[in-house]
């Protein structure tokens, strides 16, 4: 039963759009915790606002899951987000901590990618400060 839920759940997120993002609330745990490099909140109704916003602003996010590992009710998956920003095509990889209740509904989604290199370089102007700001710490370390 878990497996087939949190199969759903990743297929849900890799073919998102606005239309379907109720389909979460058969899925995930009415105070579900979601944390990435930009957000923490807890409930279902925050946690679908985040993904309705970030479906609004960012212009054609896709998702891909690469890889699933689980052990009892704690999934990593390794995925790719690809999107168009800053005039070009982008892509962030990353992994989630994805936690399971007793009763299989997802409780928490942890995200964990690289911010730095892979959002903020990209911006436009600032992003180069952010890369001599990393090669010069780089030299230090």
């Amino acid at each position: 039963m878990n497996k087939k839920k949190i199969k759903k759940y990743l297929l849900l997120f890799e073919n998102l759009e606005i239309s379907n993002i109720n389909q979460f609330d058969e899925l995930i745990d009415k105070n579900i915790i979601f944390i990435d490099p930009f957000n923490k909140v807890i409930g279902k109704k925050n946690f679908k606002i985040v993904f309705k916003n970030s479906l609004q602003k960012i212009n054609g996010p896709k998702f891909k899951v690469l890889q699933i590992i689980s052990k009892k009710n704690i999934y990593f998956v390794k995925w790719k987000m690809n999107y168009k920003a800053f005039g070009k095509k982008q892509e962030i990889i990353g992994l989630s901590e994805i936690g399971l209740n007793n009763s299989g509904l997802i409780k928490f989604h942890y995200d964990y990618w690289d911010s730095y290199s892979q959002f903020y370089t990209k911006i436009p102007i600032i992003g180069k400060i952010f890369l001599i700001f990393l090669n010069f710490i780089k030299t230090k370390i």
